[in-house]
């Protein structure tokens, strides 16, 4: 056995070899690359979601402060910008405005399907669009392949769905 300058042995202790770091590092990236893949998917998943959960309830708000002001409340939509506004109608009051540009409630795109850019909200609380039509509105949310879709009626009740 072979014996060093400082009286250890040299055998045994040679660490690892370039193509056992090359193998390790490339298992490691090729984990890490799906990790990401795997969160984009899920960032998009909740970023759909919880855009089409805040519109819900901004329906149920455009509704309460129409019959409380006792004035119509207007959800007006500009769907390339990815955002819409909350305002009596009246005296054009601002109520809400919300951007879906940043932070978690970004999304790539919404589409209203219901006539017009806009949902009204009478005095009465009745969405006039669709009052007596017995449809509903919709209302898309879309960020990466997901989409989630807000079913509303003529009262403001609202049921969100993976579209």
């Amino acid at each position: 056995m072979a014996i060093g300058a400082r009286g250890r042995s040299t055998h045994g202790h040679r660490g690892f070899t370039i193509l056992e770091l090359t193998v390790v590092l490339a298992v490691g990236a090729v984990l890490l690359a799906f990790a990401g893949w795997t969160f984009s998917g899920y960032v998009h998943r909740s970023s759909a979601q919880r855009a089409a959960q805040v519109f819900a309830r901004d329906l149920a708000l455009a509704r309460g402060a129409a019959v409380r002001a006792r004035e119509p409340v207007v959800i007006r939509f500009y769907e390339s910008g990815r955002w819409y506004v909350l305002a009596t109608q009246v005296t054009g009051t601002e109520i809400v405005r919300r951007r879906f540009t940043g932070g978690d409630l970004r999304v790539a795109a919404i589409d209203l399907t219901t006539p017009g850019d806009s949902v009204v909200f009478s005095a009465r609380g009745v969405a006039e669009s669709l009052e007596g039509s017995g449809t509903l509105g919709e209302a898309r949310f879309s960020a990466g392949s997901t989409s989630y879709t807000v079913f509303f009626n003529g009262m403001g009740a609202s049921r969100v769905a993976e579209s």
